[in-house]
């Protein structure tokens, strides 16, 4: 298996045979891919996977390179690539790396959390060998981009997280959040959700001043950071109490607009304010939710005016029976509410 930057320099000896015709099957192989339908793309990567089983074979033998076995090499590609049964790919350490995410994934769907968690273990240690071997400190989003999408890390770094959590690995998962924050760029992307692992499992651990530490010291950087807001606040609620995480939330929403900045904090302002039977505020809470939903229909409608197309307005859930932080969440994942829509 290559890495990048073998896979990098394979496809650079690609390029220079086409360019120097030489050898010419390379160029007959590579035209015959694209006549097929192949794109320029995916023929070099087939071409450059026989180069690399070249280089492996003089290697492993300890012989010097041999143009008509490379030449045949070629050929039996081609051929193989025209009756479908082609298997030529430079596969990288990404490729090994998604096969195990991908496993995971499965175990998930049938509730085996300990091979889902054995699974992703393995494709966190590949995940940290690509990031050691970078050349710069890079964000997830670069990550992404590098790799034209093709890997789902923003949301396999998240479910990782969450699932360590929901496991009972509470030191790993804080660990694991620790490194990812200190390995990756977060300048550009929100890392909201691993702050707020942290956070949970200090309170979790019975660490509560080094919890509340954690949130304030945050707060301190972030004042209205509503993802930190809410996750404190569940914090607070478990072990100090519905008024005392309320008299967090309060501040930021009332005699203050709801916005698409703070809905997440209105919507925890209303269950909480419900709890504790506070009309007034739950009025003020209520009618700048219904002012800031009207509005979202009213920005749909005009859009829809030049648009055939138009995406429904998502309805937020209401809750009308009293939800506790550790009770199963209304959504039926299985899930406790705070570890699934509570966190949200």
């Amino acid at each position: 298996m290559a890495n990048l930057r073998l896979k990098k320099l394979i496809l650079e000896v690609v390029d220079n045979q086409l360019r120097d015709n030489n050898p010419p099957m390379v160029r007959e192989a590579y035209d015959r891919l694209i006549v097929e339908g192949y794109s320029t793309r995916d023929a070099k990567e087939k071409i450059g996977a026989v180069v690399l089983e070249e280089i492996y074979d003089v290697m492993k033998e300890n012989q010097p390179y041999d143009e008509k076995r490379y030449t045949d090499a070629l050929k039996n590609m081609v051929q193989q690539s025209l009756d479908f049964e082609d298997s030529h790919e430079i596969l990288t350490e990404w490729d090994e790396w998604d096969r195990l995410v991908q496993q995971g994934y499965e175990a998930q769907e049938n509730q085996n959390d300990s091979y889902m968690i054995s699974f992703w273990w393995k494709a966190w240690e590949i995940f940290q060998k690509i990031i050691e071997t970078a050349e710069y400190k890079i964000s997830v989003s670069g990550i992404m981009e590098s790799q034209d999408y093709k890997y789902p890390v923003d949301a396999w770094l998240q479910d990782l997280e969450m699932e360590l959590g929901n496991t009972g690995e509470h030191e790993k998962r804080m660990e694991f959040c620790q490194m990812i924050l200190e390995m990756l760029d977060w300048n550009f992307d929100d890392d909201s959700c691993f702050r707020n692992a942290i956070g949970e499992e200090l309170y979790a651990m019975g660490k509560f001043v080094e919890g509340r530490e954690w949130f304030e010291n945050w707060l301190k950087k972030e004042p209205h950071n509503q993802n930190a807001l809410n996750v404190f606040s569940w914090c607070i609620q478990e072990q100090e109490g519905t008024e005392e995480a309320y008299r967090l939330i309060r501040r930021e929403v009332i005699g203050v607009a709801c916005t698409m900045h703070n809905d997440l904090l209105f919507e925890r302002a209303k269950l909480l304010a419900k709890n504790l039977g506070l009309t007034d505020d739950l009025k003020w809470i209520e009618s700048q939710l219904t002012s800031f939903h009207d509005s979202l229909e009213k920005a749909d409608l005009y859009n829809d005016l030049y648009d055939d197309f138009k995406m429904p307005v998502q309805q937020p859930i209401v809750k009308e029976k009293k939800i506790y932080p550790n009770d199963p969440c209304p959504c039926g994942s299985g899930k406790k509410y705070k570890k699934c829509c509570g966190r949200k």
